[in-house]
């Protein structure tokens, strides 16, 4: 990545594009557009004034890095109009990184700078990745660290064991932002081990070393809510509720929307079942109830969250929705829809070389199987799709190379 950021031009570039989106912030006025938007500013200013986190009278219901981050901000800025449209820029920033860690990767996978430019602004442009920087929610943050995470785990050789040790903090920092990978960093590290190893005991104890780096970080938040409910919290209380949305007697759909997709008579006698664990528990038995009673409904309602997590355009009736949403399905179409087919045919050109490309494997993998369990939208796809574009750029500066374009540039590349 040195190489590519040693030029000034590409420099400009990237300072170029953090300042548009960064001024494009600020012009936005300075409120939240969605519901949990307004959670997690709750939480944010719940930090910045008593130290406590809590979303009401729930003290896990979130993880807490993004509120720890931002807390210190809040009680500097005092005006919440101002404090939205700051986090705006940070996350910027944050969208600027995860452009600059997804272009490493492609480096690291496909040892070709052309590629890495086009992943580096590829990313950067990308409409979704853009749109959900300007909204107060985890999706920049989480996008960022994971694909930090993996961009020191492409990094990660034998003689370079503190990108093992970046990785396995990125990762932590990932899971404190949203409790997604839980299980998978030690498979991660193992996948990259079969590359960079020759001997299977190496490969072992390095998954052995991401694991106590997963339980040596998480071990605060485990005592912290160990402290608070007097038993075992791994990550949030709230989890168990997207069990629930996702697996219930009124969701016919694979939808989630609380209001169409849940029987509120039983919402209800669920959030009244006790203390914060109580309801946490409510939630994922009644989920689990539902799914052994109804094994046919639930492998039916998985196929349509899994359809629903890979569509190109929103989920929702377009009838229902204002008419500029059709722009951001026309994006959507340009931009996922592309870099979607152009990573398979990267996929199939590198098929011989898929031990490479395991970690990503085992992310996709691993993402969609949860939120096909759980519920599945565009949003929560939106993490895993810069890796798509890093597969994507390959296959582009292919189809650039075959007709020409860019041919000086590969030359120069070529004779490095």
């Amino acid at each position: 990545m040195r190489e590519i950021l040693e030029s000034k031009k590409i420099l400009v570039a990237l300072l170029l594009c953090f300042v548009l989106v960064a001024v494009t912030d600020v012009i936005i006025p300075g409120k939240t557009y969605m519901p949990d938007e307004n959670a997690y500013l709750r939480q944010t200013k719940s930090v910045a004034e008593t130290g406590i986190l809590a979303l009401g009278e729930h003290r896990a219901a979130n993880m807490p890095i993004p509120m720890i981050i931002y807390a210190p901000f809040y009680r500097l800025l005092g005006n919440e109009s101002v404090f939205i449209k700051f986090v705006r820029v940070i996350q910027a920033l944050a969208h600027i990184v995860t452009a600059i860690g997804a272009a490493s990767i492609a480096f690291s996978i496909f040892k070709n700078r052309a590629t890495a430019i086009i992943t580096l602004f590829g990313t950067a442009i990308y409409p979704s990745l853009l749109a959900y920087q300007c909204l107060l929610l985890t999706e920049t943050l989480f996008t960022c660290f994971l694909v930090l995470g993996f961009a020191f785990l492409y990094a990660w050789r034998p003689e370079r064991p503190g990108a093992f040790v970046l990785s396995g903090l990125c990762f932590m920092l990932s899971l404190y932002t949203r409790p997604v990978i839980t299980m998978l960093m030690p498979l991660l590290f193992l996948a990259r081990g079969f590359v960079i190893f020759d001997h299977t005991g190496r490969r072992l104890r390095y998954c052995l070393y991401s694991c106590i780096i997963f339980l040596v970080c998480a071990a605060p938040w485990w005592i912290r809510n160990w402290n608070i409910f007097g038993e075992f919290v791994p990550f949030t209380t709230y989890a168990s509720r997207n069990l629930y949305l996702g697996n219930n007697r009124g969701n016919f759909t694979g939808g989630v929307e609380w209001s169409t997709d849940a029987p509120p008579e039983e919402v209800a006698e669920l959030l009244s079942a006790g203390s914060e664990t109580e309801i946490s528990r409510a939630f994922t038995a009644k989920s689990i109830s539902y799914i052994r009673e109804n094994k046919v409904v639930f492998l039916a309602n998985a196929w349509k969250k899994f359809k629903r997590f890979w569509n190109f355009t929103l989920n929702t009736d377009s009838a229902k929705l204002p008419k500029y949403f059709q722009y951001y399905n026309i994006a959507s179409i340009l931009s996922w829809g592309t870099a979607f087919f152009l990573a398979l045919a990267t996929l199939w050109r590198k098929r011989k070389e898929w031990f490479v490309l395991l970690p990503l494997f085992l992310l996709v993998g691993y993402y969609v199987f949860v939120h096909v369990v759980t519920i599945a939208s565009l949003r929560y796809r939106l993490p895993i799709e810069p890796f798509f574009v890093i597969l994507g750029a390959d296959s582009l500066r292919v189809i650039f190379e075959r007709s020409g374009v860019g041919k000086s540039s590969v030359e120069q590349d070529n004779a490095r």
